[in-house]
């Protein structure tokens, strides 16, 4: 059985990699997380983009593990703000900081920002190291604006504040099944796939 190390210890986002990747075929990959690693110390992520960041950890968490590894990079941009808060999204309101707090600095920035003016994407970048080889990339997007205030109960993140414009449903508000059909992180999922079964050797795609 082929192995892989998702490259993250946030517990949200290894649920999401493991549903997706089931969902999408890859039913019988043995699937470690950042947890099995308990003295494990992540890189520094001081990359320019979300690619830059997926690589430097995929490439430090396949090193470490001997494991081919994927990571994910990804982060709200919100036009009005000029791409912000972009790769600094998971510490948009300094360290230490949750959810709650970048939520609550996500709206104090927009106050007073019209609808129309409050487009926003969610990026996703993902890259998948070997660890005697170069890493591979992929990208996933989903565009919506930023609402006005929290909707729905499920997700994490952003999430309560992200409309999904294809959808008109709050990202919060959809089910682990239909965030898993459209959200960033999905859709570079489905992009990266064909590069991870050719790396793992993975012969048994239902």
């Amino acid at each position: 059985m082929p192995t892989l190390l998702i490259a993250t210890a946030n517990a949200h986002k290894v649920e999401e990699i493991r549903a997706k990747l089931r969902g999408l075929g890859a039913q019988d990959i043995e699937l470690l997380d950042l947890g099995a690693y308990a003295a494990y110390t992540p890189p520094e992520e001081n990359g320019l983009t979300f690619a830059d960041n997926a690589r430097i950890k995929a490439v430090a968490a396949a090193a470490m593990s001997g494991h081919i590894a994927l990571a994910d990079d990804s982060g709200l941009m919100v036009e009005a703000l000029g791409g912000a808060p972009g790769i600094h999204s998971a510490r948009y309101a300094g360290q230490g900081h949750d959810d709650a707090a970048n939520n609550a600095k996500l709206l104090a920035e927009l106050a007073g920002t019209p609808l129309k003016r409050r487009q926003a994407a969610f990026h996703c970048s993902i890259a998948i190291a070997h660890p005697q080889g170069e890493p591979l990339t992929a990208a996933g997007r989903v565009e919506g604006h930023i609402l006005e205030q929290p909707r729905g109960c499920g997700g994490f993140g952003y999430d309560p504040l992200f409309y999904v414009t294809e959808l008109n449903r709050g990202m919060a508000e959809l089910s682990m099944e239909e965030k898993n059909r459209v959200s960033h992180r999905a859709r570079a999922l489905e992009a990266a796939l064909p590069l991870l079964l050719r790396l793992l050797n993975y012969k048994n795609m239902v």
